[in-house]
C-alpha cells in the first residue's frame, strides 16, 4: 500500500538505521489495518521522495526558530505592555527597514525563509540589548551561530553571558612592556564581558571558562567589521 508520511526521526544504528516517520490522523486506521499482522515480520518499504519538494521545506523557517521568535515576543512585550501581536508586527516592520539586513519586504512567521527567521531572532535580540529587556532564556542559546552572537555581542557592548552592559575582553595576551595603544591588535581573539564575568574568566582560566560556557573569541578585525 501506499501513503504520505513525513520522515519525524532518523538514527544511525550499528547495524543500518532506524527511520521514524509521521502519518496524518486520516491515514492511520488504513495503514494500521493493513500493517498490523507484519508488525513484528520483516516488511519491503519504498520511499518516494520529492526532492524539489522537500529541498524548498528544508529552506523554510524551523519550528525551533518559530518557537525562539516568539518566546523573544513575549519577553519583549513585559516590558511594553504592548501586546505581542502589536510588537511582533512593529518589529517586522523595523527589521525591514534596517539597512543592516537583507529582508526588504513584510514576511510571514508561518513560511518566511530560514535566513529571514534567523535575522529577526537577531534583529529581536538586539533590540532587547538595547532597551534593557531581560531575557529569559540565555542569549547564547538564541542563537544557532556563535560567531554571529559573539560579534553581535560586541557591537552592542554586551557580555557574551548575561547580556548585561560589558567592555572589551582580550583573549589572546598584549605582552608585557607593549604599548596597548599603539600595538595593531587586530590579530588578537577577544570577546565582551561584563565585570563580573571577566572576574571569572580570570578566575578559572581563559580556556575553562570558554568551555563551561560554550563561547569563543574571535579576532578583532572580525569583530570590527
Amino acid at each position: 500500500m501506499k501513503f504520505p508520511a513525513e520522515i519525524d526521526n532518523l538514527k544511525t544504528l550499528k547495524k543500518g538505521m532506524k527511520v521514524v516517520i509521521a502519518i496524518e490522523n486520516k491515514d492511520v486506521k488504513e495503514v494500521m489495518r493493513n500493517i498490523h499482522n507484519f508488525i513484528d515480520k520483516p516488511l519491503k518499504v519504498t520511499l518516494d521522495i520529492d526532492a524539489d519538494e522537500q529541498l524548498e521545506r528544508m529552506s523554510l523557517i524551523t519550528g525551533e526558530q518559530r518557537k525562539k521568535i516568539y518566546a523573544l515576543l513575549k519577553d519583549i512585550d513585559s516590558q511594553t505592555g504592548q501586546g505581542v501581536e502589536s510588537v511582533k508586527m512593529t518589529l517586522k516592520k523595523g527589521l525591514v527597514m534596517d539597512s543592516n539586513y537583507q529582508t526588504a519586504e513584510l514576511f510571514s512567521l508561518s513560511d518566511c525563509s530560514k535566513e529571514t527567521a534567523g535575522e529577526f531572532i537577531e534583529f529581536l535580540v538586539v533590540f532587547a540589548f538595547r532597551h534593557g529587556v531581560e531575557l529569559k532564556e540565555y542569549p547564547r542559546n538564541i542563537f544557532n551561530d556563535i560567531e554571529r552572537y559573539i560579534k553581535v555581542c560586541w557591537k552592542e557592548k554586551i557580555c557574551v553571558i548575561c547580556g548585561k552592559p560589558a567592555d572589551k575582553a582580550h583573549y589572546d595576551a598584549i605582552g608585557m612592556g607593549n604599548n596597548r595603544d599603539k600595538l595593531d591588535d587586530s590579530e588578537h581573539r577577544a570577546y565582551s564581558l561584563c565585570r563580573e564575568h571577566h572576574t571569572e574568566e580570570h578566575n578559572i582560566g581563559k580556556k575553562s571558562f570558554c568551555k563551561k560556557h560554550k563561547i569563543k573569541p574571535l579576532p578583532i578585525k572580525e569583530l570590527d567589521d
